[in-house]
């Protein structure tokens, strides 16, 4: 069976039950195709592990912002919450999130390749590795409250 035939199975699955909640459950799942949710989340979480690493060192030479973690994690929920509105789930989003981590180093990475000792030596200043986590979970907790929101929204104008 092909996604599209799958599709159109579920469709038609759904016009033809009474269940109104359990109709448009099906229809929205049938929109959907596995994980390419979390290839999302996780190509744009490398880019904002990419910017705030290339921010820091054209925009503020080496002395980032005080407040730099905090602005990643507000940012974090944001993109959360878009993905959300996108129809990625909180798992989905969760483990994109986890790409930021890569996606950083490895810009830092290409940074002391080409700039050698002017390159920076670690992502962000004052924060370790394991900060990564609670990116991954504002961002799943902002994707999962989003999403369920539009769910209901979308029954209640059913």
């Amino acid at each position: 069976m092909t996604p599209d035939e799958w599709k159109t199975g579920m469709q038609n699955e759904a016009s033809s039950v009474n269940d109104r909640e359990w109709a448009m459950d099906t229809k929205l799942a049938a929109g959907r195709f596995g994980w390419r949710g979390a290839g999302v989340a996780a190509a744009v979480f490398a880019a904002l592990g990419v910017g705030v690493v290339l921010l820091g060192q054209f925009l503020w030479r080496h002395d980032a912002p005080d407040q730099l973690w905090l602005g990643v994690m507000i940012l974090s929920g944001m993109v959360g919450a878009l993905l959300g509105t996108r129809r990625v789930g909180a798992l989905e989003a969760g483990v994109g999130a986890l790409a930021f981590l890569p996606g950083a180093w490895m810009t830092v990475v290409a940074l002391q390749a080409v700039l050698g000792n002017a390159a920076p030596f670690t992502p962000i200043i004052g924060v370790s590795n394991e900060g990564v986590a609670v990116v991954a979970v504002i961002a799943a907790c902002a994707a999962g409250s989003v999403r369920t929101a539009t769910d209901r929204l979308t029954l209640v104008r059913a």
